[in-house]
């Protein structure tokens, strides 16, 4: 039939199994494949029906390929070849109308067949495939959800974490920041994102200045982790240092390749305050042990001092040629010297007993003046030996303390015996009590020679080195001061110490409570007004930039009869200073803008200003402060909240 030897000459160069058919079934050709199936030569297939050759019912084949002719795609099927020996042979069965191109010719049918083995064989195959595919990307889902999950937990991790973390990439850009990261630099992730380290990572070295470099540089050239750089400072954003520790390490694949860098860092301004405080404490107890150590060779010292006169003196008194008065000579020599070791041994005592809490002050009512007095007295004869001039001033009104007796007594006789001993002879001390406010202030002021500046803080510190403590210079433990200090606090007050540097004479000054002071010149001051007795009243100008601490003052002193104006500020007191001319300025120190010192500076500038009495008005009342008001021209110094008794009596008397 025409068509039928090309058919044969393609159908032949494939391995699968083809026949040509019309449409009523009749077998037209067959290829080499088809026959091998058959185990037929193929030629010998022409001119049968289909249906001769399979197991299936005529009519299953005559309604496939009735199937077949209708389409020109692929209908597959199922048909089972009989072989020349009569087995059978399942194969799969795709057919489709096939026509040779021939204009008339009637439609034919290729059939294409695969054993079914095979079929089944490459469909498990592929079934395989598809199935191991699908695995695989089942994986690489569960790899990308876990490593997303993982890229959440670390993100989430780093922005809790307490130290500060920066993540940068191979050029040293910023890829990642962490909120504590954002809180010191000064930069959000958003506007770090992509920028050089160093513009976001700006440190420099504590000690020199000198622009560090950061340790993500180091490990990009090193490729290992970069330890901590120590005393470096960390410049934000807005200009503002924190010192910081820091450290950096690789980020690799798991082939090893560097990728990037993470740096940790955190803020170590608590960790230096520590330090300091350490190292200041070492020094300090490194201080205390070498002053013990040289207070110990000090004491055997002090105590070899008077031994080797008393043991001469009993050499005397044991020999037969010594005169009478050679031999009383050496005993007031050996009395004065056995006194002085039990001043030693008594000041030992006593400082051991305060440092274990032992000592116990018995108070009862003392009279300053008579206080004062006994003080005088007791070393006046030492004064007279060493041809000092000793003057007493006694206050001016009763005054009377709850304190100890003796520990007073005690606290006066060390601070004239240390003026006594650092006065050469000639030279003058003077021993004044006086009542300033609520207080009571007993000063020893001398000509002798004087404190260096830098040991004013120290003078009243135990075991003070030779050449340094106004003890050791004449001898003593070094630990009067001490004793005088302690006690004086015990009473609930204050002992400082005043020098204009060596040669120019020091003052020691006592500072004792004295609350029932205001209240009997409140009442003396009534007796005075009831009597006719009292003092006219002043022109008084309160400045305070507290309104109602202003009004308060003024409402009480014109209770008292003084006349009063207010103002608020610096400037408006020099204004109203200028045109009031006050016989008295009660000054605020802390003032807004302009403060108290510069007022009262200005102040004194004026030539009105002499004889006004200026008195400050502050809540500090430390020496220091009050050093700083009289040098800045201040008559008075009043501690806020101020006694209003003790504000009488001062305006009473201006």
């Amino acid at each position: 039939m025409i068509g039928d030897q090309q058919f044969l000459k393609l159908a032949d160069l494939l391995s699968e199994g083809l026949l040509l058919v019309a449409r009523d079934g009749t077998i037209l050709a067959a290829n080499r494949a088809f026959g091998s199936r058959l185990e037929i030569p193929p030629g010998s297939l022409a001119g049968l029906r289909l249906a001769d050759i399979v197991a299936e019912p005529a009519d299953d084949v005559e309604r496939y390929l009735r199937d077949c002719s209708r389409s020109r795609q692929l209908v597959p099927g199922a048909l089972t070849l009989l072989r020349n020996g009569g087995s059978g042979l399942a194969c799969r069965c795709d057919g489709a109308l096939y026509r040779p191109g021939l204009g008339g010719e009637l439609a034919l049918i290729a059939l294409r067949f695969a054993p079914k083995e095979k079929s089944v064989r490459q469909f498990l195959v592929l079934n395989e495939r598809i199935e191991s595919l699908n695995r695989e990307i089942a994986q690489r889902r569960r790899a990308e959800a876990n490593l997303r999950e993982q890229r959440q937990w670390l993100r989430v991790t780093l922005e809790s974490i307490g130290d500060a973390v920066i993540a940068t990439d191979m050029e040293a850009r910023v890829s990642f920041l962490n909120p504590v990261a954002q809180d010191l630099t000064g930069w959000t992730e958003t506007e770090a994102a992509g920028r050089p380290l160093e513009e976001v990572f700006d440190i420099v070295n504590e000690d020199s200045r000198a622009r560090a470099e950061s340790p993500v540089r180091k490990v990009l050239r090193e490729g290992t982790t970069a330890g901590l750089a120590n005393h470096t400072v960390l410049i934000s954003r807005d200009g503002g240092e924190i010192p910081i520790d820091d450290c950096a390490a690789p980020i690799r694949d798991e082939e090893g390749r560097l990728h990037g860098v993470v740096m940790v860092f955190h803020d170590v301004v608590e960790r230096r305050k520590l330090e300091r405080e350490l190292t200041l404490r070492a020094e300090r107890l490194a201080e205390a042990d070498r002053r013990k150590d040289e207070f110990l060779a000090m004491l055997a010292h002090e105590l070899r001092n008077p031994l080797a006169p008393i043991r001469n003196g009993l050499y005397l008194m044991a020999s037969p040629g010594a005169s009478p008065a050679a031999l009383e000579r050496a005993r007031e020599m050996m009395e004065r010297q056995v006194q002085h070791l039990v001043r030693l041994v008594d000041d030992l005592l006593d400082i051991s007993r305060i440092t274990r809490g032992k000592v116990q002050l018995h108070k009862e009512p003392v009279d300053v003046v008579l206080l004062v007095r006994r003080a005088g007295e007791a070393v006046r004869p030492q004064m007279e030996a060493k041809g000092h001039l000793f003057e007493v001033t006694e206050p001016t009104e009763p005054v009377v303390l709850e304190a100890d007796p003796t520990r007073l007594d005690q606290i006066l006789a060390n601070l004239l015996n240390n003026a006594v001993k650092f006065t050469d002879p000639g030279g003058s001390i003077e021993l004044s009590a006086r009542v300033v406010g609520g207080e009571v202030l007993i000063s020893v002021r001398d000509t002798g020679i004087g404190i260096e500046p830098e040991l004013l803080s120290q003078i009243f510190e135990p075991f003070l080195q030779g050449n340094q403590s106004l003890d050791r210079s004449q001898g003593g433990l070094g630990i009067g001061l001490t004793l005088a200090r302690t006690l004086v606090e015990m009473h609930g007050g204050v002992l400082t110490a005043r020098s204009e540097g060596p040669g120019r004479g020091s003052e020691l000054i006592v500072c004792l409570p004295a609350p029932g002071v205001g209240e009997r010149r409140r009442e003396m001051t009534q007796d005075s007004r009831a009597t006719g007795e009292g003092r006219p009243g002043r022109r008084v100008l309160v400045v305070d930039d507290n309104l109602d601490s202003a009004e308060t003052i003024a409402l009480m002193a014109q209770l008292w009869g003084h006349d009063v104006r207010t103002a608020h500020d610096g400037q408006a007191a020099l204004t109203t200073a200028a045109d009031y001319r006050p016989e008295v300025v009660l000054l605020d120190i802390g003032l807004p803008g302009m403060d108290g010192f510069e007022v009262a500076k200005r102040l004194r500038e004026q030539e009105w200003m002499a004889g006004v009495m200026l008195v400050a008005m502050t809540g500090y009342g430390q020496e220091e402060d009050r050093r700083r008001s009289r040098e800045a021209g201040f008559d008075h110094h009043m501690v806020k909240p101020i006694d209003p008794g003790a504000l009488e009596a001062l305006l009473a008397g201006a």
